[in-house]
């Protein structure tokens, strides 16, 4: 059975030998996979990757991800931009430009990621729930969505029994561990729903929430705001189960996980998240929600 393998050895080497990937750190060889057995392969930092080994992926329809050590995504080495059925393009491109259909759908996507931001914490948003279908403006919906999202991290906080420096929620450079492996969750669920997306069809890059900038994948964020509070809800579990440990991490810029929990941690959340149907079931049945009304 496919399934996801992490790398985040620093300076290790990724190869082909026969019909096996195979890794090495200075000359002594760490692990090899047969390539059937990948369905995606995330790499983080400096890791080397033969040309051989690509395309020898990329034949096999594997797709390559490739992130910095602290999760946050550079690039992906694919096989296939988008799939070449263009129908459900055209569909998304044209919501895309109505603006009615627009405002409709990224109303979906917030009014259902405070369903569940209720279903993972002791709130009642019921009043921003009302106001949501009250607003008229693109800036309005966003500040709903913001303010649940506050009240749902005041409620995180509370519930982490061992603060570990977390204040509120930020980005890059992470200020404290919980934050680290918050963006780290994200990120490798959003890069899982990328290879998803884009496989059925769907441009990445054309969200109705979020706003391309740059290479941001717009349409994955979108997806991914249903998750979020469950991926939220299993990184406070993991935290307060005592998974973690203040010198699992060490302090650059940011904070990043060393790299002998990092491999704990990737198989961990293989099992529990990526490999378990729970998660992406519902992700998939939200996916389907959405286009129902492209």
């Amino acid at each position: 059975m496919r399934q996801n393998y992490f790398i985040s050895t620093q300076g290790a080497t990724v190869k082909r030998k026969d019909n096996q990937i195979v890794i090495y750190f200075k000359n002594e060889k760490l692990g090899e996979i047969p390539v059937n057995l990948i369905d995606n392969l995330f790499i983080f930092g400096n890791i080397h990757l033969s040309i051989n080994a690509i395309n020898f992926m990329l034949a096999h329809d594997i797709d390559i991800f490739l992130s910095t050590l602290g999760g946050k995504l550079r690039g992906l080495i694919t096989k296939f931009y988008l799939k070449s059925d263009y129908k459900v393009r055209l569909k998304q491109y044209s919501a895309f430009n109505n603006s009615q259909k627009k405002s409709k759908i990224t109303k979906f996507i917030v009014f259902n990621k405070i369903q569940q931001i209720e279903k993972y914490s002791d709130l009642d948003l019921t009043s921003l729930k009302e106001k949501l279908l009250r607003v008229t403006t693109y800036n309005e919906v966003l500040g709903i969505e913001g303010r649940a999202s506050a009240l749902f991290f005041e409620d995180f906080k509370r519930k982490l029994m061992n603060k570990y420096g977390f204040k509120e929620r930020k980005y890059y450079p992470s200020p404290d561990p919980v934050n680290t492996i918050l963006s780290l969750v994200y990120t490798l669920y959003h890069n899982v729903l990328f290879s998803i997306i884009t496989s059925k069809g769907f441009d990445p890059y054309i969200g109705f929430l979020h706003r391309k900038r740059g290479s941001h994948s717009a349409f994955v964020s979108d997806i991914i705001e249903y998750s979020r509070p469950a991926l939220t809800i299993y990184v406070l579990n993991l935290f307060n189960s005592g998974f973690f440990k203040w010198d699992d991490f060490k302090k650059g810029k940011g904070y990043s996980l060393k790299s002998e929990k990092s491999k704990q941690f990737f198989q961990k959340v293989n099992e529990d998240v990526l490999k378990n149907s729970k998660y992406l079931n519902d992700t998939q049945i939200f996916l389907n929600q959405l286009e129902s009304m492209l």
